[in-house]
Order: structure tokens, then C-alpha cells, then sequence
């Protein structure tokens, strides 16, 4: 096709690999080489941050096209490919998707192979839906299943859907969040071990993983469902993931998990491999909770716009800044920042052209709002991918 480059998405790439290849696609023009799969399923972050670039990639083309090396006929393969939050976000989104063939369209059986895990989503079959030590709910705009019961109490009607705040109210309370986690934890492959080390955390008298889980989803709830006009778009997705993770040590490199660099970064990433460990281990044990929404970003959606992204992005952290009215407004990501830091974690953020980053090794006074340390300039992305890692003991 002339004029069109083909940007080239490696199995093992990083989220600076990916922040580069959002470059190359806002460009325009640009065919889209996915993989079957990716390294450590997505390990912290990577998943939605590749979700991120994918969304951007065919919000920036009139005609999305992806090149793939699944086989025309492999059933299994195609299964695995939308199993996978990239392999799905790349169904929904492509208008066509090229097998290794280079001529069949297998973009409707992806999409038809995808129907029976969102269907299982809804009915909390997580057994069904899992891979792994890996769980992604994904909500689908327009899907018959969109408001399936695993973060909603109910399906909302159309009116509750338009405002932001009673949509908000329909998320699942912070204990059924709790639920949720400790429900999925046990259908993924953990061992009885790893799932005591979770549990103190999912018992905690705050129950701050599902406090966690319901305030992050709960804002994509909120500031992602509909455009800045206020309107529903014809597509979308969000997504929670749930994920333990045994990371080796070399995993966790800033090129890995991050855009740019900030401060204390790499002394909290040395912490967490120096901690000693049974047996002379060479793992970290992380439980990655992420979320993440193709809607218009927190940098358009939020109030103070009279001032620069990177300003109005550090307002999503502060008390009462808010793009909805309420009681609740502005709680949620102070609130997050807080049990991060209790729970010894970090947090990854990327919105528009800005990411934010903090972990508890950053100062801050308990008197006044954590505030993440702010990274301008970057592709602008769609929507808003959210990291949290928490630490666990081995």
C-alpha cells in the first residue's frame, strides 16, 4: 500500500519501546505488526501500556490495519491472541487484521473467538478467563456485556450511564473489590504459600488492595465512559487486571516499566531487589493491580484549565480537584497515593503527553496531598493506563 510504514511491536519490548512506536503511529500512515504474545504476559504494566499504544495507533489511522503471524486456520492461536488485553484491543480496534498468509482477514474470527472469555467475565468464571498468574476483565463499549457483575452491582440504565457520579456510585463497594481479588487469586495458578502472603493484605481492616482496585476503576468509571462533549463514543474499552508476579531482578529496569526517569526511581527498584530472600531466591514478588480506560484522559477532564497538562495532571492527586461536582470529588487518587505508600508500592500513571511516578520511597508530608513527580512531553496517548506494584515478602 503506498505511503503506509509498518511499525514492528517485538514480543519482549518495554514501555519506552512502546512509547516509541505511539511516536511512529501518531505520524500517520503507519500498519501495525503485533505478536502473538508478550513477554511475561505484560509483567507490570506492559499489557495495558501496549493496550494504550494500540488505541492510539487506530484513533491516529482512517483505516487501522495489523499484520500478524497467526495462521489463517489455527483456532487455538486465535484463541490464545484475544485471551490477551493487546490481542483484543487489536480485534476491536483494526479494520482488518492480516494472517501470515498475507491475505486472510481474520479480524472477525478474533472478535468471534473472543465472545466466549467476555461472556465468562460476566458470570465471574475466572477459570475461564485467566491464563496463568494473569486475570484481565475487560469491559467493551456497546457490548452486550459491558457492566458485567464483577465491578458493577448492577447494569446501569442509559440515564445513570450519562452521569459520571451516580455511574461511579454503581461500582462494587471496596470489600466486594477485596472479594473479587481473593476470588480471582484463587482461580489463577498461586500456590497456598503466595496466597497467604496476599491474603494479609486482602484482610487488612482497611482492605486496602480492594480500597485500591474500587478507587482506581471507580475514576476510569467516572472521567472515561464518555467523550469531552459528554457523549458515549462508538468505541471503547477499559479494563482491570490482577496479576502476582515473580519478577526477576533484570526485569526491573526503568526502560521496562517507565517513559522517563524520576526521582528515587531507581533507589525504590534497587530496595525492592536488595530485600534479602529465602534460599538465596533471584525474584521479587510484586502483585500488579492495573487499570486502564481509552477514554479522553484525566489532563482534558480535569478542572484548573487555565494551566498547563502537567499542573492540571498533579490536581488529579490534590483533594477537590475534579471534573465532576460531588462530595466525592478529588478523593480517589490522593487516596491511592496514600495506601501505595502504607503498602510500600509504586505507582505508574500515563495520561495525554504526561506520566506521572510515585513510590514510597518519595518525601511527602502525611499533613498535605502525595504528589507523584510529573513527565512532560511525551506522544500524546489515548485514554489512561494506571500501574500499581505492590511488594510482597517471600
Amino acid at each position: 500500500m503506498s505511503g503506509t510504514r509498518t511499525v514492528v511491536v517485538r514480543k519482549g519490548d518495554g514501555v519506552r519501546d512502546f512509547e516509541q512506536h505511539m511516536s511512529d503511529v501518531l505520524r500517520g500512515g503507519t500498519v501495525l505488526r503485533v505478536p502473538q504474545t508478550i513477554s511475561y504476559a505484560g509483567s507490570l504494566g506492559r499489557s495495558v501500556s501496549l493496550a494504550q499504544m494500540i488505541a492510539t495507533w487506530a484513533t491516529s489511522s482512517l483505516q487501522p490495519r495489523a499484520l500478524t503471524t497467526l495462521s489463517a486456520d489455527g483456532e487455538s492461536n486465535h484463541e490464545r491472541f484475544v485471551s490477551r488485553l493487546h490481542g483484543l484491543a487489536v480485534a476491536y480496534y483494526a479494520t482488518s487484521i492480516i494472517a501470515a498468509d498475507g491475505i486472510t482477514d481474520l479480524r472477525q474470527t478474533l472478535l468471534n473467538a473472543a465472545k466466549p472469555r467476555i461472556i465468562a467475565m460476566s458470570k465471574r468464571e475466572f477459570a475461564k478467563t485467566s491464563k496463568g498468574r494473569l486475570t484481565e476483565l475487560v469491559f467493551v463499549h456497546h457490548a452486550q456485556h459491558e457492566f458485567h457483575f464483577s465491578a458493577y452491582k448492577r447494569k446501569p440504565v442509559l440515564t445513570e450511564v450519562m452521569d459520571p457520579q451516580i455511574h461511579g456510585e454503581l461500582i462494587v463497594s471496596p470489600r466486594e473489590m477485596n472479594a473479587l481479588v481473593i476470588k480471582i487469586l484463587e482461580t489463577l495458578n498461586v500456590t497456598k504459600k503466595d496466597f497467604v502472603r496476599i491474603e494479609s493484605l486482602l484482610l487488612h481492616r482497611e482492605v486496602p488492595l480492594g480500597r485500591l482496585l474500587h478507587e482506581t476503576f471507580r475514576n476510569t468509571a467516572e472521567h472515561a465512559y464518555l467523550d469531552l462533549k459528554g457523549r458515549i463514543p462508538s468505541k471503547g474499552l477499559r479494563c482491570i487486571l490482577i496479576a502476582p508476579r515473580m519478577v526477576a531482578p533484570s526485569a526491573l529496569q526503568p526502560t521496562a516499566l517507565v517513559s522517563r526517569e524520576h526521582p528515587r526511581l531507581r533507589s525504590y527498584f534497587r530496595s525492592l531487589c536488595d530485600r534479602p530472600t529465602p534460599g538465596g531466591r533471584q525474584l521479587v514478588f510484586i502483585l500488579e493491580l492495573s487499570v486502564f480506560d481509552t477514554g479522553p484522559g484525566f489532563a482534558d477532564t480535569i478542572q484548573h484549565r487555565d494551566t498547563d497538562e502537567a499542573i492540571r495532571v498533579s490536581h488529579c492527586f490534590h483533594k477537590h480537584a475534579s471534573s465532576k461536582p460531588g462530595p466525592n470529588s478529588g478523593l480517589g487518587l490522593g487516596r491511592v497515593l496514600r495506601l501505595v505508600h502504607e503498602l510500600s508500592g509504586f505507582v505508574r500513571f500515563r495520561t495525554s503527553t504526561t506520566e506521572a511516578f510515585f513510590s514510597s520511597h518519595m518525601e511527602w508530608s502525611p499533613d498535605s496531598d502525595p504528589i507523584p513527580h510529573i513527565a512532560e512531553g511525551l506522544p500524546k496517548a489515548i485514554g489512561t493506563a494506571l500501574t500499581i506494584g505492590i511488594p510482597l515478602a517471600l
